[in-house]
């Protein structure tokens, strides 16, 4: 058996945490030596390049822990002659364990007789009954030392508990040291004492046997850079203002934005939209658990359940979508003109970026006096790794265009997919499986076998059992139709495995003629690739292009009312550009 854990990926640990966000510390693994679930917590021991052995819970490194389960403050606690009597108190009995086998540096002081374990529950850390309950237990000339989080992350939580306590204890001072393993490399301790005129600052006696520790760096430990000493003595705050708090200090008008549905490519879109903190977003959904999943962890979102069927519900100002613009959207051009409403449609990944580009070259083409003679447009999603782990088709590397229905003479635009693919759709298409008319013979108390004869007999006028005898999976429908039906089996059998990643390929290629005769090839080219622990890169693609227009129109850059698509270039440039800035870019050559 080889030992693996989900944050360790080719060969490193990353300690991403909602705790220091936009940050993560990573540490070469050298190999894995512990993996557990306990009642608490997951725990995970692994051998470090640099820093030895390394004890994790919950994906957070623990060189010293606030329950002091691993020992680690036992024992410089122990150092101090004048203890009389430690107890180690700590919620999970995994950490002690764990930590006894991984960790015997931390525990060197074990067997110690002034070392008490008693086994029950922590209390609740960083709130004020539990200060109290520790300021009440401590004889009158007591202290306390808590870890007080970084100066660089936790400021406001280390301004709040430095009130609390203030109101508790008759001293109470905030100090700090480094830890390279902690995010930012620095930690804190609120120190406390229960008697008065206790000038924490100074140390009441020398510490022998210490690495780290003396009294010079005691004294340090508590000399503050400015901003932090302002903000815990004065209230005041210095820090500079980044993203959203920037933002706040533009005052913008409020707005509101509804995004109807939590599919696969919607989050990115809410992500973009909430950046701004003048947005506040609501998230409808016909399910509201999953308006929920997709609301975590979002600033100023909300979720609802609401039925798109219920008009009056849906009476906004602006609407969005990704598709391309129905013969039913175009009528109400008109209506959205009257009505000073702006509907942006096709501003997805295909479509929506693919007409950015298009219409940058055209424009330049014909402002340079040439003209476009010919032209390809190909998009297609993959996965990256080039293998489907089902049992539809085993596709190559090799890639194959064909186009869609409505390419023209001039004009050829279609999608991009593995060899085989197009004979595997034209199969379906044959055996009927794309057929979207409603089937009052489909219900759910039929197995695949018995469709799949219905679908074989059909075509073939036979019944096939060798196919049939194959198909041994409960059957499903979905809309009373086979096309639905097959969609949603194929959300089954083909979804993404954890560490797969999807691959998009996009490409323009333009044949253009200029005015002297002279011809070229210009194309323009995406590649991008998802990330296993993140976005897909079609849900980036698709999702981020619609949050830029989503904000644009908001601002008013994009105002004019109507059914709106990406076509020119006031529309296009702006959203390329923004595009662009978050590192989404074709690449442009002249062949």
């Amino acid at each position: 058996m080889v030992l693996t854990h989900p944050s360790i990926v080719d060969g490193w640990f990353r300690e991403i945490s909602s705790q220091w966000p936009g940050q993560a510390m990573t540490l070469k693994v050298r190999k894995v030596l512990h993996i557990e679930k306990s009642l608490y917590q997951d725990v995970l021991v692994f051998e470090s390049e640099t820093f030895g052995n390394v004890l994790v819970l919950d994906g957070v490194i623990q060189f010293l822990v606030i329950g002091g389960g691993d020992g680690g403050v036992v024992r410089e606690v122990l150092k101090h002659d004048a203890v009389e009597q430690v107890v180690l108190c700590d919620i999970d009995e995994a950490v002690v364990c764990v930590s006894k086998t991984y960790l015997p540096h931390m525990n060197i002081r074990r067997h110690n007789h002034r070392l008490l374990r008693p086994r029950r529950p922590a209390q609740s850390l960083f709130q004020k009954p539990y200060f109290q309950l520790l300021h009440d237990a401590l004889t009158p000339g007591g202290h306390i030392s808590t870890q007080a989080e970084s100066i660089w992350i936790h400021l406001p939580l280390i301004q709040n508990l430095k009130n609390m306590t203030s109101q508790i204890f008759s001293s109470s001072e905030y100090a700090y040291t480094t830890i390279p393993s902690y995010p930012s490399g620095q930690i804190g301790f609120m120190v406390c004492a229960k008697s008065p005129g206790r000038d924490l600052r100074i140390p009441l006696r020398e510490v022998k046997g210490t690495r780290y520790y003396n009294s010079a760096l005691h004294k340090s430990a508590f000399v503050l850079p400015e901003f932090v000493r302002a903000s815990l003595e004065e209230g005041k705050d210095l820090q500079p203002k980044f993203g959203r708090e920037a933002l706040v200090l533009l005052n913008k008008p409020k707005k509101k934005v509804l995004l109807l549905g939590s599919g696969f490519v919607a989050r990115p879109a809410a992500e973009y939209i909430v950046r701004d903190p003048s947005n506040s977003l609501t998230i409808a959904c016909r399910t509201l658990a999953s308006a929920e999943a997709l609301a975590d962890g979002l600033p100023s979102t909300s979720f609802i359940s609401l039925d798109v069927n219920d008009v009056e519900a849906l009476e906004v100002p602006w609407q969005h979508t990704t598709s391309y613009i129905s013969p039913a959207m175009r009528e109400l051009d008109e209506e959205a003109k009257k009505a000073g409403v702006v509907v942006m449609n096709e501003i997805g990944l295909d479509p929506g970026i693919d007409h950015l580009y298009a219409v940058k070259t055209i424009d330049e083409v014909h402002a340079k006096g040439g003209k476009v003679c010919f032209s390809l447009f190909w998009v297609g999603r993959l996965r990256a790794n080039g293998l489907c782990q089902t049992v539809l088709y085993s596709p190559a590397y090799a890639f194959v265009a064909y186009p869609n229905r409505n390419s023209a003479e001039t004009v050829v635009r279609g999608t991009l997919r593995y060899a085989g693919f197009p004979e595997f759709v034209k199969a379906l298409v044959q055996l009927g499986w794309l057929d979207a008319g409603e089937k009052g013979w489909l219900s759910d108390e039929l197995t695949w076998a018995e469709v799949s004869q219905r679908v074989v007999v059909r075509l073939f006028f036979r019944s096939d059992r060798s196919i049939i005898e194959r198909t041994k999976e409960i059957f499903v429908s979905r809309a009373k139709n086979l096309l639905d039906t097959l969609c949603a089996r194929l959300e089954v059998l083909m979804k993404y495995e954890t560490g797969e990643r999807d691959l998009i390929m996009l490409q323009h290629k333009f044949y253009v003629e200029w005015a002297d005769g002279k011809e070229d090839i210009i194309t323009s080219t995406l590649e991008a690739y998802g990330s296993p622990s993140g976005h897909s890169a079609m849900a980036l693609t698709v999702g981020l292009p619609c949050g830029i227009a989503t904000q644009l129109v908001l601002d008013g850059v994009i105002s004019t009312p109507g059914v709106l698509a990406p076509y020119t270039k006031e529309i296009c440039d702006p959203i390329r550009e923004i595009l662009e800035a978050e590192g989404v870019a074709l690449l442009e050559e002249v062949l």
